[in-house]
């Protein structure tokens, strides 16, 4: 509703931006509550009126809505995989480092560049592409902190990680998709580069870009796009490869976290750096403290220590047999030395 500056009252919302008269640029954006100060201004400014919103319209712009959803879903993930609890993690200093990265995420809500691709990545066509990517920062923000990285370089690895497959906004049909023929496996290994450009042309830090370019390199020079190894790869993108391949199984294909641990510690030195696999490996609880899990063996019970063996491979105390009938007896399974039993699920 277009009004005129002599009838807006302090705390009506603007329904559309206000401009600074013959520029381009802003004097106060859409969804602002006006002040007394900013009716002031507009009348210096020989602004005659204004568009303001109906007072029964709830106005917040989509920008606005991912930076609130945003920090929303990275506290999610992260306190999943670092409880507040400091048993619940595999070591004493893990619960402040996610307390430290959570502040970054709030940071980072701040960037308006790096919130359009969020909105991107948010509503393209494909609903496991958005948190995919919160689930890499925060994997990937916790490996870099451990790894004894800066703070500056850890939002970097985070930001890097949360936009490492924006370029598959570009070709949403090929996101997640299993197999694919010449033609779409060879456009679907471009995605890097796109990402890499699309970022440095919206101003996101030159490292950060890296990590999206070169989150798909392999340590023995098998990746693309450039065919890159060793530590010729930059170190934040070698944390992002490992990080986004296991969160790539856990929401992509629903497959369960021991599977994509395997995976990881097989290509340790091979498609991934060592030292970060390790750092990995001792930094995420695959199966949190206190969950209930099925072994392989049929048998159901509590995950009940999950430091001694490094998370992958966790104390379990069994509370039911394979017919899921109460056991009697106390058992206790150690994983890390029952090397054929598994957890087969988290229920």
């Amino acid at each position: 509703m277009l009004l005129p500056i002599t009838q807006v009252k302090p705390g009506m919302i603007l329904e559309k931006p206000v401009m600074m008269p013959g520029t381009d640029k802003y004097l106060l954006k859409a969804g602002v509550a006006v002040s007394l100060k900013n009716i002031a201004r507009m009348r210096e400014l020989q602004i005659m009126s204004v568009s303001i919103a109906d007072r029964n319209t709830v106005y917040i712009s989509p920008t606005d809505k991912i930076a609130e959803a945003f920090v929303a879903d990275f506290l999610h993930y992260s306190r999943a995989l670092c409880p507040n609890q400091p048993e619940a993690n595999l070591s004493d200093e893990i619960c402040d480092l996610a307390r430290k990265n959570e502040k970054l995420a709030v940071k980072l809500s701040t960037n308006e560049h790096l919130l359009s691709f969020l909105l991107q990545l948010k509503i393209t066509d494909n609903e496991k592409l958005y948190p995919y990517s919160i689930m890499t920062s925060v994997l990937s923000g916790l490996v870099a902190a451990r790894m004894g990285l800066s703070l500056d370089a850890t939002l970097k690895c985070m930001t890097g990680a949360l936009l490492s497959d924006i370029g598959l906004c570009e070709m949403p049909t090929l996101i997640a998709q299993k197999d694919y023929d010449g033609q779409q496996l060879a456009l679907y290994m471009e995605h890097t580069t796109y990402g890499y450009h699309f970022t440095v042309e919206q101003s996101i830090d030159r490292d950060a870009a890296e990590c999206i370019r070169c989150h798909h390199e392999r340590w023995d020079g098998s990746g693309y796009p450039r065919k890159l190894a060793g530590e010729d790869i930059p170190l934040l993108a070698r944390i992002v490869a490992v990080c986004s391949h296991y969160a790539s199984h856990v929401i992509y294909q629903n497959n369960k976290p021991y599977v994509a641990i395997e995976e990881i510690y097989g290509g340790s030195g091979i498609y991934f750096d060592y030292e970060v696999v390790k750092c990995f490996t001792s930094t995420i609880p695959v199966y949190p403290l206190g969950a209930l899990v099925r072994l392989s063996t049929g048998e159901v019970g509590i995950v009940a220590n999950i430091r001694k063996n490094e998370g992958g491979r966790p104390i379990v105390k069994v509370h039911y047999n394979r017919f899921n009938r109460p056991i009697t007896e106390s058992k206790i399974i150690d994983l890390g030395k029952e090397r054929t039993i598994f957890i087969e699920e988290v229920l």
